[in-house]
């Protein structure tokens, strides 16, 4: 048995218009759209060049740089500064100054590794360069104790510094004894 339906038909002056129940309507099967975008994807993705050698950066930007401990060390321009929580080390000779309590208390021991800092960054500024410090932290320092010497070092008028973590239980093989 065929029903049928009313459906205003809007083209024809709002006129009804009947159709039968029961006929199918198409529906839109978009699996082989999908297929396309993937691949239109796939070639947009491999044709965007990600080099960095194309890229230019803007004028008068400089660029972060990396260099090693040892290259650092034999350019002449960095001093060395090894922290640990019982003793501070100076220099590449590994001098003992004090303990980290003897620095933030006693200021006798303050001043004189400041004298000695402002000693190197004025010698090293004679001859042209930038001084840089190297703090050696041992990697169980509380954090309030670097910055502590971040600060202190800011005043010996050290133009970078450099941080690097000591990993090892082994303090004897890093200090060279």
């Amino acid at each position: 048995m065929n029903t049928l339906s009313v459906k205003v038909n809007r083209t024809s002056g709002g006129k009804f218009k009947q159709r039968a129940r029961g006929s199918k309507t198409k529906d839109l099967n978009i699996t082989s759209l999908i297929d396309i975008l993937t691949i239109l994807l796939v070639f947009m993705i491999k044709n965007i060049s990600m080099d960095s050698s194309q890229k230019n950066s803007p004028e008068g930007m400089l660029l972060p740089t990396t260099i090693t401990t040892n290259q650092l060390i034999e350019s002449g321009k960095a001093v060395i500064l090894k922290i640990y929580p019982d003793r501070i080390l100076y220099g590449s000779e590994s001098i003992r100054v004090g303990s980290v309590q003897d620095f933030l208390n006693k200021p006798e021991i303050r001043n004189s590794l400041l004298r000695l800092l402002q000693m190197e960054a004025k010698s090293i500024t004679t001859a042209h360069s930038k001084p840089c410090l190297l703090i050696q932290a041992d990697k169980d320092l509380p954090c309030r104790y670097i910055t502590e010497f971040i600060k202190f070092s800011a005043q010996a008028s050290f133009a970078n510094i450099y941080f690097s973590a000591i990993h090892t239980d082994n303090k004897d093989e890093v200090l060279g004894l």
